[in-house]
């Protein structure tokens, strides 16, 4: 468990439950995206399965146990993992039942491990929660989710909650260090970007978020030098792209109305000093809080059942003043 960085509290915790072997038949994980808890949820159930001589309150990280874990191959660990933004419905949580019902093949205990929890269909949620209510045999149920507000309130009650947390910029700048082919300026920049979530920070990298901030820069210098930008169309209409280029837009605008203040606080220095930020300087104060509520609009409407493609060719004259 000393892998899961920067959950000091959330790893005690884990590491007490183990050596004084009161381990609960559900927990849930919660805390912001990318911050370690399914690097926590594998540590645990490896510490928990691992037969090394002398592992103490952590599994050993080597022996096959422990590999088939962190690797999400062990037989008696079933991990439920919804494609991105879409739903866990009920037949997954019936097969969940199915396989803690059965003998485990290896180890003592039958685990099922629940990625993005909130993403279950009301139906789902509610025969988990009878799983829940009734645990079969020598079971384990880890939820893992971003946001507790959308699970049942009576799931969450049947679990014990582990907390975690958003590092420090330091801290998230130092782990993306680590990261091979990472330079300082894009750890630096990712730090901040992802708002102290590591995992998601990696992610966003592998996805060519580095690459794809110089494309939206270009983007956004043709909508301001752009007498009608409503003839324009965003060069993207897939919903996790758009929902994404939401987020760095907002953060884009927000660095506008940071520079002159509070330069200290922009986020993204490269887009500054190469003058693309300052395209924006007849932006009033007004002008931007307006862009941002519109954007936030927008992501709402994506969010829900707005077809993207609607988004994409109306997405420019959003961006303007007015």
């Amino acid at each position: 468990m000393e892998n899961v960085k920067g959950q000091d509290s959330a790893v005690r915790f884990l590491q007490n439950s183990i050596s004084t072997g009161r381990i609960a038949n559900g927990y849930l994980f919660t805390g912001p995206d990318g911050t370690g808890k399914t690097s926590a949820a594998k540590s645990f159930i490896a510490a928990l399965m691992c037969t090394a001589p002398g592992r103490g309150a952590s599994g050993c990280g080597n022996c096959a146990v422990c590999r088939r874990v962190e690797s999400m191959n062990h037989p008696d660990v079933t991990w439920i993992v919804p494609e991105r933004l879409k739903r866990t419905g009920i037949e997954d949580i019936r097969r969940v039942k199915d396989r803690l019902s059965l003998k485990p093949y290896e180890s003592s205990v039958n685990v099922c491990v629940i990625e993005n929890a909130h993403m279950m269909t009301q139906e789902a949620a509610n025969a988990l929660l009878k799983v829940l209510e009734e645990p079969p045999g020598r079971s384990l149920i880890i939820l893992i989710s971003d946001k507790k507000e959308n699970l049942l309130s009576t799931v969450v009650s049947r679990c014990v909650e582990v907390r975690f947390r958003h590092l420090s910029g330091k801290e998230t700048e130092r782990i993306l260090r680590e990261q091979p082919g990472m330079d300082d300026e894009s750890a630096k920049f990712l730090a901040l970007f992802s708002c102290g979530s590591p995992g998601r920070a990696i992610d966003m990298a592998s996805r060519g978020l580095l690459e794809r901030r110089k494309s939206i820069a270009l983007l956004l210098r043709d909508i301001v030098r752009e007498e009608d930008p409503a003839f324009l169309s965003w060069d993207r209409d897939d919903k996790a792209g758009l929902l994404e280029d939401m987020e760095f837009l907002v953060m884009f605008f927000r660095d506008i109305a940071l520079r002159d203040s509070a330069p200290g606080a922009v986020i993204d220095k490269e887009l500054d000093s190469d003058g693309t930020y300052g395209l924006f300087e007849k932006y009033t104060a007004e002008d931007i809080f307006n862009v941002i509520e519109r954007l936030a609009g927008i992501r709402r409407a994506l969010e829900g059942n707005v077809n993207p493609k609607l988004v994409s060719p109306v997405l420019p004259g959003m961006l303007v003043r007015g």
